[in-house]
């Protein structure tokens, strides 16, 4: 049944109105076994009658997908789609047409650093779960700090869904739908391989560092005429300096708790750059942890590039600027 078939209103009969266990065992059956918070995945308002507004709402999260509807005299226009909620359940549990009767959804205004975002990337996002998966397991793999400061910087919906969705160039590498999410979870991926030969590795810093290097393109790329170009941000401004206002914001805003160290050694990796002119004010990788990201990061570039490029059988294919030659291939015997 479609969202759709939830805007018209109820008629209240045996056969469409069934009644829940009682608040003790609703909790019990409903509230214990769904997770406490939600991302809106549709949300429609239509009148009830001359007093109330009756909202309907589809919320996600990776482990329970669920109808919900509520009446109100004043609708909380705060609740939009991506908004992160939780469910205030009313003194008995009724579903109409498929939809739980609840009391009201609670905007979910602070970040919460427990929760692990990847899991309510709705599948519009992003149709391959095997990535949202992936990105889950590095999140985890974070100090609470660090998951906190994560939370704090995508916190808001749409910026988290621009992150997810969006491309990671315009011609270059990953540029397609998903590539932005896609390139920086390879490029951890690929540092952490790197960092294992390695004992002074910062692990945790890496993995951050590779999920936040290029997250400044949600806001670097705007979907204009059906092709993607640069936006006035991206164009002044530039992916670099976005992420070091989100996390310049998140700590001031949210009390996250990074040590100094910690965020010394994070920002280093997101801001130094291989052979830059010293006038620049950018710094040269000093770290390990910034010579591995680095590393990654222009490996897997390279990688994508040439594989969408080399020709089907022998030969060169045609020359592109970002790689500065024509990729070469020799497909091997059968």
């Amino acid at each position: 049944m479609s969202s759709l078939s939830m805007l018209r209103k109820p008629r209240r009969t045996a056969m469409n109105e069934q009644q829940l266990p009682v608040p003790s065992a609703a909790k019990d059956l409903l509230v214990e076994r769904l997770p406490l918070v939600f991302r809106i995945q549709s949300i429609a308002r239509l009148p009830f009658d001359a007093k109330a507004i009756r909202t309907c709402a589809t919320l996600f999260h990776e482990r329970a997908t669920i109808r919900v509807e509520w009446l109100s005299q004043h609708p909380d226009v705060r609740l939009t789609v991506g908004s992160l909620v939780s469910i205030r359940w009313s003194g008995r549990a009724v579903t109409f047409d498929g939809a739980v009767r609840i009391a009201r959804l609670v905007l979910i205004e602070k970040p919460v650093p427990a929760l692990n975002l990847f899991d309510t990337i709705p599948h519009r996002w992003l149709r391959d779960r095997e990535l949202a998966k992936r990105g889950a397991a590095l999140w985890k793999e974070l100090p609470r700090g660090f998951q906190h400061l994560f939370n704090a910087i995508f916190w808001d919906g749409g910026r988290f869904r621009r992150f997810v969705e969006g491309p990671s160039a315009i011609n270059g590498d990953h540029h397609v739908r998903n590539g932005n999410l896609r390139h920086s979870i390879d490029v951890a991926g690929r540092a952490m391989e790197v960092a294992a030969a390695y004992p002074a590795a910062h692990m945790q810093v890496l993995i951050l560092a590779s999920l936040l290097h290029d997250a400044g393109k949600a806001d670097e790329y705007r979907l204009a005429g059906g092709h993607v170009e640069l936006s006035a941000r991206g164009r002044l401004v530039g992916y670099r300096h976005t992420v070091v206002e989100w996390i310049a914001v998140a700590r001031a805003c949210h009390r996250v708790i990074v040590s100094d160290a910690d965020y010394l050694a994070l920002m280093h990796a997101l801001t130094s750059a291989k052979g830059v002119p010293p006038n620049v004010g950018l710094r040269e990788p000093q770290s390990l942890d910034a010579t591995i990201l680095q590393f990654a990061d222009g490996r897997l570039t390279r990688s994508d590039l040439i594989g969408r490029h080399i020709p089907p059988d022998i030969g060169f294919a045609r020359y592109h600027p970002h790689l500065g030659a024509r990729p070469f291939a020799v497909r091997p015997a059968v």
